[in-house]
């Protein structure tokens, strides 16, 4: 009987309430939350990141784009800039603006580019013959050469996705 009395005045003595379950649950669903937050962090930082390389792609096909057009310019005989598609005068009314750049009214990137939605495109605007200056060592003096061609080029290219687009614009001289 002794027994009995002291198991049962030893549980009188330190009532439980059931702190530690709640102070433990309390923990664990800060936790929960801490890892749901990071969790949504890291899936923002893929789509940034998966973004930025959709951009470095389409950046990277409108390059390619422009240095083909280039070369084009580089040869001996240029194209007709009257009848030929994608090849505009500086002062002709039917100059599309570049993000409208399509197959129809420009001339389309040849070669195979991996990755991207859809092939670049550019076109070649003949702008108004100019005289370059400068040259002259003298002070005062002008150094005036002849009349040069220059050019505007303008390439669009596309990124993975048809909707990520990069405008890109040079001038060329010949």
């Amino acid at each position: 009987m002794n027994a009995h009395l002291t198991l049962a005045s030893s549980r009188n003595a330190h009532p439980e309430r059931g702190s530690a379950l709640i102070v433990g649950m309390i923990l664990l669903l800060l936790m929960s939350v801490i890892s749901l937050t990071s969790l949504k962090a890291i899936r923002t930082d893929e789509r940034l990141a998966g973004n930025l390389q959709d951009r470095y792609l389409a950046f990277q096909a409108a390059e390619a784009a422009l240095r083909a057009a280039e070369e084009l310019l580089e040869r001996p005989a240029l194209p007709s800039f009257q009848t030929t598609t994608g090849f505009y005068h500086f002062l002709a009314d039917d100059v599309p603006a570049p993000v409208t750049l399509n197959i129809e009214n420009a001339k389309v990137y040849e070669a195979t580019l991996t990755g991207v939605s859809q092939p670049p495109r550019y076109m070649i605007e003949q702008m108004e013959a100019g005289v370059e200056e400068g040259g002259s060592l003298v002070v005062g003096t002008r150094y005036v050469g002849e009349r040069r061609n220059s050019f505007r080029i303008t390439a669009l290219g596309f990124g993975g996705s048809p909707t990520t687009r990069v405008v890109l614009q040079s001038t060329f001289r010949r």
